[in-house]
């Protein structure tokens, strides 16, 4: 069975699932990238939309 192909199961060598789980967690870290690169997209639309009030 290959990594790609879905969850391994317990027959699985341990190899195929150290492979599954560190795929799985290289898509968690892109989630992550994508979270702060939001929150600092947010972030910065708040200080623009902030100043942009004060300068009224």
């Amino acid at each position: 069975m290959s990594a790609m192909s879905g969850p391994p199961s317990g027959s699985d060598s341990l190899a195929v699932r150290q492979r599954y789980l560190r795929h799985r967690r290289r898509l968690s870290d892109r989630g992550w990238i994508t979270v702060w690169v939001t929150l600092g997209a947010l972030v910065g639309w708040l200080f623009i939309a902030g100043f942009a009030g004060l300068g009224h």
